[in-house]
Order: C-alpha cells, then structure tokens, then sequence
C-alpha cells in the first residue's frame, strides 16, 4: 500500500518534496508545543485563582501562584509536539504520495 519513490529517484527530487513540508514543521511544531504547554499552565493559574477567590476581571492574566506549577504541563507540552510531529509526518507522506502518482500518470508534460 505504501508508495516508494523510484531508486533512480534522485536526492534532490526527494529534497523538492519534502522540504516544505520540514520547513513548516520546524515552525509549526515548537509553537504547538509552547503553546499547549502555556494554555495549560494558564488555565491552571486561572482555575487556581477561581477556587481561592481572587479571580479579577476576565481580562487580566490570572495571578502566579505561590506554588511550583507541575511538571506534568512540559510533559504535555512536549507530548503535544510529539503527536503532531506523527500526525505531521503522516499527512506529508501522504501528499507527496499523491504528488508523484500525479506526476507519473502524466509523462508528457
């Protein structure tokens, strides 16, 4: 089911492919990351603030708390990056899939 690119495929045409796709990874994944972690943490602090009392308009950043938050928010964060790391390399393998039977069922142009 899987297609692979001819051997005489070169290095080249492989880079032409791939390459947008790993450059809009390399932005796109620290920012999911980043972000899962810091939605995490702030809806935490928010919670937090909600539960003590001391919840301010909606509007304002929630308070820091004196207390360490969990580490278990970088292992989201970092879960997060993994996850569409995967669902990234999937959906790129997919589409240059489609691009070279495109290519290969129209020789002549």
């Amino acid at each position: 089911m899987t297609n692979r690119m001819a051997p005489s495929t070169s290095q080249s045409s492989w880079r032409r492919y791939y390459e947008p796709w790993l450059k809009s990874w390399l932005i796109l994944m620290p920012a999911v990351g980043a972000g899962s972690y810091y939605l995490t943490r702030n809806a935490w602090r928010r919670i937090r603030a909600i539960l003590q009392g001391e919840a301010g308009s909606v509007w304002d950043a929630p308070p820091v708390p004196e207390t360490a938050e969990p580490v278990s928010f970088i292992a989201y964060g970092v879960s997060a990056a993994v996850i569409f790391s995967i669902f990234w390399i999937v959906i790129a393998r997919l589409y240059v899939a489609a691009q070279a039977t495109q290519q290969s069922n129209h020789p002549h142009e």
